[in-house]
């Protein structure tokens, strides 16, 4: 976006629109940011107007965080402005019930009207680190630094965890977005948008429940063989599929269905939000590998067992020395070490023991 307005912007400094105004100021977004609230001449520093249609100047993206019921006039307003964008982070939509389902199915429709595009509602919004933009439109607290990872995560509280151990780790992100209802922007085409940016080399997936299972094969299936999609995929349970119900409003799929998308469209699935990361880490460190064999070095065998055990169940083999590779280690190791696959360096290798192996394994 060039310009933002927020409505719901006020000066008391725990409200969603006050910290979607601070987090905006606090990364350097480019473009003017516009509070509005019929109430108050100033937001911050920021002066405030009386509504949408007040605004001098275009606006590309509508921060909304007011009560639900009066999002359908403020969505009318922005129709009649030129807004193509608004991000709502209200709830009391679907995931409340019919008469929440009737609302958000209304809003849709206005912004229909306009050409608009609904993200949201009861979501928690958005992020690109790219410099040239910099924005934080959305009411949390992880710092955004830019990095190569983007996420997009159906809860909101999930995303924010991932996105707070990547930058403890130092990592930062690309894009982020959580999407909550889902009821017009949907996860597929944030997955695809991902998929075309060049600056994203992995893409992190939370998932509740598949809204278009279809949809979400046939985006994976074009964009895994260029770059890596991590799944989370969360109510397992016949109790977890009631959370599920209670969160978004949506009903959840079998579990299995699910593995079987990710399994025809090559996506990784991951069972903890630590595995997620530590493979997201990897894959924005080091090339995708070409294939499955893999070397192990190690200084004593009982941990090599359990490596050899986990990468074999993970579908990879190990790999074949040749004898020239195995001439080489032989001259560097102890006599006592195994020069095989594993390679055990034994407990006395030091740094040459252990480099000259690395070396030799890589040529």
């Amino acid at each position: 976006p060039r310009s933002v307005a927020i409505v719901g912007a006020s000066n008391n400094p725990l409200s969603i629109g006050h910290i979607v105004m601070q987090n905006l100021q606090d990364h350097g977004f480019k473009g003017p940011i516009f509070p509005i609230n019929p109430k108050s001449p100033a937001i911050k520093s920021f002066k405030a107007y009386p509504s949408i249609g007040d605004i001098p100047d275009e606006v590309d993206l509508v921060n909304i965080s007011i009560k639900n019921t009066l999002v359908p006039h403020i969505i009318e307003e922005c129709g009649k402005k030129g807004v193509k964008f608004a991000i709502v982070h209200t709830a009391g939509f679907k995931e409340v019930g019919e008469e929440g389902l009737k609302l958000e199915k209304h809003i849709v429709e206005i912004a229909h009207k306009y050409g608009m595009r609904i993200y949201g509602p009861n979501s928690q919004g958005i992020q690109n680190s790219d410099p040239s933009v910099s924005v934080y439109a959305k009411f949390t607290f992880v710092p955004m630094s830019p990095g190569n990872i983007s996420i997009v995560a159906q809860s909101g509280g999930v995303g924010e965890t991932l996105k707070l151990h990547l930058y403890k780790a130092g990592i930062g992100i690309r894009m982020y977005s959580s999407f909550g209802n889902e009821a017009d922007v949907s996860m597929n085409e944030i997955i695809e948008y991902y998929g075309q940016d060049e600056d994203t080399k992995v893409i992190m997936v939370h998932i509740e429940t598949l809204k278009d299972p279809a949809g979400f094969l046939e985006v994976a299936r074009r964009i895994t063989p260029k770059k890596p999609i991590l799944a989370l995929k969360t109510g397992k349970t016949s109790e977890g599929v009631v959370a599920v119900a209670s969160h978004t409003g949506s009903l959840i799929e079998q579990d299995t269905l699910a593995d079987v998308i990710f399994q025809k469209s090559g996506v990784l699935r991951f069972h903890s939000q630590e595995e997620m990361i530590h493979a997201a880490m990897a894959f924005s460190t080091q090339p995708v590998p070409m294939g499955e064999r893999v070397v192990i070095v190690t200084n004593t065998g009982g941990p090599a067992i359990i490596a050899v055990d986990e990468c074999v169940s993970a579908g990879m083999k190990l790999a074949d020395l040749s004898p020239q590779t195995k001439e080489t280690l032989g001259q560097i190791l102890f006599t006592e070490a195994i020069v095989s696959n594993p390679v055990d360096v034994v407990a006395t290798a030091g740094p040459d023991q252990y480099g000259g192996t690395v070396e030799a394994l890589l040529k």
